[in-house]
Protein backbone atom coordinates (compact mmCIF):
# COMPACT_ATOMS: atom_id res chain seq x y z
CA UNK A 1 0.00 0.00 0.00
CA UNK A 2 1.15 3.80 -0.30
CA UNK A 3 3.00 5.86 2.22
CA UNK A 4 2.03 8.86 2.68
CA UNK A 5 3.72 11.50 4.87
CA UNK A 6 32.53 30.84 -20.39
CA UNK A 7 30.82 32.37 -17.06
CA UNK A 8 28.36 35.07 -17.11
CA UNK A 9 26.32 36.76 -14.40
CA UNK A 10 23.49 38.14 -15.58
CA UNK A 11 19.61 39.14 -13.51
CA UNK A 12 17.06 37.20 -13.82
CA UNK A 13 14.81 37.76 -16.31
CA UNK A 14 11.17 36.76 -15.16
CA UNK A 15 11.18 37.13 -11.76
CA UNK A 16 8.05 35.62 -9.76
CA UNK A 17 8.48 38.28 -7.33
CA UNK A 18 11.60 40.91 -6.39
CA UNK A 19 14.75 39.09 -5.42
CA UNK A 20 18.29 39.74 -5.50
CA UNK A 21 19.86 36.14 -6.42
CA UNK A 22 23.04 36.19 -8.57
CA UNK A 23 22.51 33.71 -11.59
CA UNK A 24 25.52 32.62 -13.25
CA UNK A 25 25.88 30.20 -16.55
CA UNK A 26 28.57 28.26 -16.97
CA UNK A 27 29.19 26.58 -19.70
CA UNK A 28 31.89 23.12 -19.59
CA UNK A 29 33.22 21.59 -22.91
CA UNK A 30 32.92 17.80 -22.99
CA UNK A 31 34.03 15.00 -24.95
CA UNK A 32 30.49 14.75 -26.10
CA UNK A 33 29.54 18.23 -26.40
CA UNK A 34 28.75 21.23 -24.25
CA UNK A 35 27.06 21.54 -21.02
CA UNK A 36 25.57 24.14 -19.96
CA UNK A 37 24.55 24.78 -16.41
CA UNK A 38 22.80 27.76 -14.32
CA UNK A 39 23.49 27.95 -10.68
CA UNK A 40 21.86 30.40 -8.87
CA UNK A 41 23.63 31.77 -5.77
CA UNK A 42 21.62 31.79 -1.98
CA UNK A 43 20.24 35.68 -1.03
CA UNK A 44 21.23 34.40 2.54
CA UNK A 45 23.71 31.38 2.19
CA UNK A 46 23.43 29.15 4.69
CA UNK A 47 25.22 25.27 5.92
CA UNK A 48 22.65 23.51 3.84
CA UNK A 49 23.27 20.93 0.62
CA UNK A 50 22.72 22.73 -2.47
CA UNK A 51 19.62 21.48 -4.63
CA UNK A 52 20.19 19.74 -8.72
CA UNK A 53 17.01 20.75 -10.53
CA UNK A 54 17.15 17.62 -13.32
CA UNK A 55 14.37 18.23 -16.15
CA UNK A 56 12.61 15.61 -18.63
CA UNK A 57 11.76 14.56 -21.84
CA UNK A 58 11.28 16.80 -24.54
CA UNK A 59 12.47 19.75 -22.33
CA UNK A 60 15.23 22.10 -20.78
CA UNK A 61 16.18 23.67 -17.71
CA UNK A 62 14.10 26.60 -18.45
CA UNK A 63 11.01 25.51 -17.04
CA UNK A 64 12.43 25.54 -13.67
CA UNK A 65 13.47 28.82 -13.59
CA UNK A 66 10.61 29.63 -11.39
CA UNK A 67 11.00 27.35 -8.79
CA UNK A 68 15.25 27.76 -9.02
CA UNK A 69 14.42 31.66 -8.24
CA UNK A 70 12.53 30.67 -4.97
CA UNK A 71 14.96 27.69 -3.15
CA UNK A 72 17.71 30.37 -4.02
CA UNK A 73 16.49 32.14 -1.08
CA UNK A 74 18.15 30.20 1.27
CA UNK A 75 20.36 27.55 -1.01
CA UNK A 76 22.75 27.14 -3.94
CA UNK A 77 20.30 25.94 -7.01
CA UNK A 78 22.07 23.88 -9.97
CA UNK A 79 20.35 23.58 -13.05
CA UNK A 80 21.84 22.35 -16.02
CA UNK A 81 20.72 21.91 -19.37
CA UNK A 82 21.43 18.01 -20.45
CA UNK A 83 23.64 17.25 -23.02
CA UNK A 84 21.66 17.77 -26.56
CA UNK A 85 18.74 19.79 -24.80
CA UNK A 86 18.77 23.53 -24.64
CA UNK A 87 21.82 25.20 -25.05
CA UNK A 88 24.13 22.21 -24.30
CA UNK A 89 24.24 21.44 -27.83
CA UNK A 90 25.75 20.04 -30.53
CA UNK A 91 26.68 16.52 -29.29
CA UNK A 92 28.89 14.54 -31.19
CA UNK A 93 27.32 11.60 -30.90
CA UNK A 94 23.32 10.39 -29.09
CA UNK A 95 23.34 10.59 -25.25
CA UNK A 96 21.18 7.82 -23.78
CA UNK A 97 20.11 8.00 -20.17
CA UNK A 98 22.63 6.65 -18.72
CA UNK A 99 25.26 9.07 -20.63
CA UNK A 100 23.15 11.60 -19.04
CA UNK A 101 23.52 10.65 -15.37
CA UNK A 102 27.03 10.03 -16.21
CA UNK A 103 27.29 14.08 -17.33
CA UNK A 104 25.07 14.91 -14.08
CA UNK A 105 27.62 12.78 -11.60
CA UNK A 106 30.42 14.59 -13.43
CA UNK A 107 28.75 17.91 -12.88
CA UNK A 108 28.33 17.13 -8.98
CA UNK A 109 32.37 16.64 -8.94
CA UNK A 110 33.11 19.37 -11.17
CA UNK A 111 30.95 21.45 -8.83
CA UNK A 112 33.19 19.73 -5.43
CA UNK A 113 29.41 19.20 -4.34
CA UNK A 114 29.72 16.59 -1.35
CA UNK A 115 25.72 16.79 -0.40
CA UNK A 116 23.03 17.23 -3.22
CA UNK A 117 19.46 17.50 -2.81
CA UNK A 118 18.51 16.10 -5.82
CA UNK A 119 14.60 17.07 -7.65
CA UNK A 120 14.09 15.24 -10.70
CA UNK A 121 10.95 15.80 -13.35
CA UNK A 122 9.60 12.69 -15.54
CA UNK A 123 12.30 11.25 -17.18
CA UNK A 124 14.74 13.36 -15.27
CA UNK A 125 13.25 11.42 -11.86
CA UNK A 126 14.24 8.10 -13.56
CA UNK A 127 18.21 9.81 -13.95
CA UNK A 128 17.86 10.66 -10.25
CA UNK A 129 16.88 7.72 -9.32
CA UNK A 130 19.81 6.16 -11.04
CA UNK A 131 21.90 8.46 -9.76
CA UNK A 132 20.73 8.92 -5.45
CA UNK A 133 21.61 4.81 -6.09
CA UNK A 134 24.79 5.13 -7.13
CA UNK A 135 25.85 7.77 -4.83
CA UNK A 136 23.69 7.10 -1.98
CA UNK A 137 26.23 8.69 0.75
CA UNK A 138 25.92 12.08 -1.24
CA UNK A 139 22.27 12.09 -2.09
CA UNK A 140 20.49 13.68 1.06
CA UNK A 141 17.12 14.08 -0.21
CA UNK A 142 15.62 13.04 -3.87
CA UNK A 143 12.27 14.73 -5.20
CA UNK A 144 10.85 12.55 -7.94
CA UNK A 145 7.77 14.84 -9.89
CA UNK A 146 5.42 13.34 -12.00
CA UNK A 147 7.44 9.99 -12.20
CA UNK A 148 6.28 6.51 -11.36
CA UNK A 149 7.86 3.10 -12.32
CA UNK A 150 6.43 1.08 -15.19
CA UNK A 151 3.67 -1.89 -13.51
CA UNK A 152 3.24 -4.31 -16.38
CA UNK A 153 4.37 -4.99 -19.53
CA UNK A 154 0.82 -3.63 -21.58
CA UNK A 155 1.70 -0.47 -20.25
CA UNK A 156 5.34 -0.59 -21.52
CA UNK A 157 4.03 -1.16 -24.95
CA UNK A 158 1.51 1.73 -24.58
CA UNK A 159 4.31 3.79 -23.81
CA UNK A 160 6.56 2.65 -26.98
CA UNK A 161 3.63 3.38 -29.20
CA UNK A 162 3.19 7.31 -27.71
CA UNK A 163 7.17 7.44 -28.43
CA UNK A 164 6.91 6.14 -31.78
CA UNK A 165 4.52 8.85 -32.45
CA UNK A 166 6.76 11.09 -31.42
CA UNK A 167 9.76 9.88 -33.48
CA UNK A 168 7.74 10.42 -36.61
CA UNK A 169 6.89 14.06 -35.09
CA UNK A 170 10.86 14.48 -34.94
CA UNK A 171 11.27 13.54 -38.43
CA UNK A 172 8.63 16.53 -39.85
CA UNK A 173 9.18 19.08 -37.13
CA UNK A 174 10.91 22.41 -38.26
CA UNK A 175 11.87 24.94 -36.29
CA UNK A 176 9.08 27.67 -38.06
CA UNK A 177 6.31 25.50 -36.42
CA UNK A 178 6.58 27.83 -33.45
CA UNK A 179 4.89 30.41 -35.55
CA UNK A 180 1.82 28.24 -36.63
CA UNK A 181 -0.88 29.37 -34.88
CA UNK A 182 -2.45 27.26 -32.54
CA UNK A 183 0.25 24.73 -32.47
CA UNK A 184 1.77 25.48 -29.20
CA UNK A 185 -1.67 25.14 -27.26
CA UNK A 186 -2.49 21.80 -29.01
CA UNK A 187 1.00 20.11 -28.49
CA UNK A 188 0.59 20.98 -24.64
CA UNK A 189 -2.34 19.61 -24.24
CA UNK A 190 -1.24 16.49 -23.10
CA UNK A 191 0.90 18.48 -20.75
CA UNK A 192 -1.42 20.58 -18.95
CA UNK A 193 -5.03 20.28 -17.18
CA UNK A 194 -5.03 24.12 -17.77
CA UNK A 195 -3.51 25.74 -20.27
CA UNK A 196 -0.86 28.42 -19.01
CA UNK A 197 -2.36 31.87 -19.50
CA UNK A 198 0.99 33.58 -20.66
CA UNK A 199 1.25 32.52 -24.25
CA UNK A 200 4.99 32.77 -24.00
CA UNK A 201 5.53 30.01 -21.97
CA UNK A 202 3.76 27.25 -24.41
CA UNK A 203 6.17 28.94 -27.51
CA UNK A 204 9.42 28.74 -25.70
CA UNK A 205 7.88 24.67 -24.25
CA UNK A 206 7.53 23.86 -28.29
CA UNK A 207 11.09 25.62 -28.79
CA UNK A 208 12.81 23.87 -26.63
CA UNK A 209 10.81 20.51 -28.33
CA UNK A 210 11.43 21.72 -31.52
CA UNK A 211 15.63 22.33 -30.73
CA UNK A 212 16.19 18.89 -29.39
CA UNK A 213 18.82 16.42 -30.55
CA UNK A 214 16.44 14.06 -32.28
CA UNK A 215 18.94 10.88 -31.62
CA UNK A 216 19.36 11.72 -28.12
CA UNK A 217 15.66 12.02 -27.59
CA UNK A 218 15.22 8.50 -29.27
CA UNK A 219 18.29 7.24 -26.88
CA UNK A 220 16.82 8.24 -23.96
CA UNK A 221 13.27 7.73 -24.58
CA UNK A 222 14.77 3.63 -25.58
CA UNK A 223 15.88 3.31 -21.67
CA UNK A 224 13.17 4.74 -20.06
CA UNK A 225 11.58 1.53 -20.09
CA UNK A 226 14.70 -0.54 -18.44
CA UNK A 227 14.03 -2.94 -15.31
CA UNK A 228 17.51 -1.05 -14.32
CA UNK A 229 15.59 2.24 -13.16
CA UNK A 230 13.19 -0.18 -10.92
CA UNK A 231 16.33 -1.84 -9.65
CA UNK A 232 17.80 1.30 -8.54
CA UNK A 233 14.85 2.60 -7.03
CA UNK A 234 14.66 0.04 -4.38
CA UNK A 235 18.53 0.73 -3.32
CA UNK A 236 17.73 4.61 -2.85
CA UNK A 237 18.46 5.05 0.61
CA UNK A 238 17.33 9.34 1.01
CA UNK A 239 14.50 10.29 2.26
CA UNK A 240 11.95 10.60 -1.24
CA UNK A 241 9.18 12.86 -2.49
CA UNK A 242 6.83 11.70 -5.17
CA UNK A 243 4.70 14.44 -6.03
CA UNK A 244 1.81 13.70 -8.27
CA UNK A 245 -0.77 15.36 -9.72
CA UNK A 246 -4.25 14.04 -10.03
CA UNK A 247 -4.67 15.15 -13.53
CA UNK A 248 -0.97 13.91 -15.14
CA UNK A 249 -1.92 12.49 -18.54
CA UNK A 250 1.18 10.89 -19.18
CA UNK A 251 1.62 9.49 -15.56
CA UNK A 252 -0.39 6.37 -15.15
CA UNK A 253 -2.10 6.93 -11.41
CA UNK A 254 -2.45 3.43 -10.55
CA UNK A 255 1.44 2.97 -10.33
CA UNK A 256 1.73 5.59 -7.50
CA UNK A 257 1.62 2.89 -4.70
CA UNK A 258 3.66 0.18 -7.01
CA UNK A 259 6.64 2.67 -7.09
CA UNK A 260 6.26 3.62 -3.41
CA UNK A 261 6.47 0.00 -2.18
CA UNK A 262 9.57 0.13 -4.53
CA UNK A 263 11.57 2.79 -3.03
CA UNK A 264 12.53 2.35 0.80
CA UNK A 265 11.98 5.47 2.77
CA UNK A 266 9.19 6.96 0.26
CA UNK A 267 6.11 9.28 0.88
CA UNK A 268 3.58 10.90 -1.58
CA UNK A 269 1.56 14.11 -1.90
CA UNK A 270 -0.61 14.83 -3.99
CA UNK A 271 -1.60 17.98 -6.49
CA UNK A 272 -5.28 19.11 -7.27
CA UNK A 273 -6.13 20.20 -10.78
CA UNK A 274 -3.02 20.13 -12.26
CA UNK A 275 -1.35 18.19 -15.30
CA UNK A 276 2.19 16.62 -15.98
CA UNK A 277 4.33 20.08 -15.18
CA UNK A 278 3.41 21.24 -12.04
CA UNK A 279 6.58 23.64 -11.18
CA UNK A 280 4.31 25.63 -14.37
CA UNK A 281 0.96 24.89 -14.19
CA UNK A 282 0.60 25.01 -9.68
CA UNK A 283 3.88 27.14 -8.93
CA UNK A 284 3.11 27.86 -5.47
CA UNK A 285 1.15 24.38 -4.35
CA UNK A 286 4.81 22.72 -5.94
CA UNK A 287 6.70 24.87 -3.93
CA UNK A 288 5.15 24.50 -0.96
CA UNK A 289 5.40 20.83 -0.90
CA UNK A 290 9.69 21.31 -1.75
CA UNK A 291 10.17 23.53 1.30
CA UNK A 292 8.48 21.10 3.09
CA UNK A 293 10.41 18.41 2.24
CA UNK A 294 13.77 19.63 1.26
CA UNK A 295 16.28 20.78 4.48
CA UNK A 296 16.06 24.84 3.39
Amino acid sequence: MGKTAMITTRTPTAPPQPQRHSHQTLTYQRPGGPVVVDIWEPETPGAVAPVLLVHGWGGSGSYWRQTAQALAATTRVIVPDLPGTGRSQPVRGPQNMYDQVETLAWLLDALEIDRVQIVGHSMGGAMSVLLSAQRPDQVERLVLTALTFFMTKQQEAIYAQVMGFFKVMMLLRHRSFVHVPGLSQMMAQQYFHRLPDDPAVLREGLMEYLRLDRETALACAGNATDAAIREAGAQVTAPTLLIASRQDQMMPMENVDFTLDIIPDSRVRWIEACGHLPMVEKPDAYLALLRDFLVL
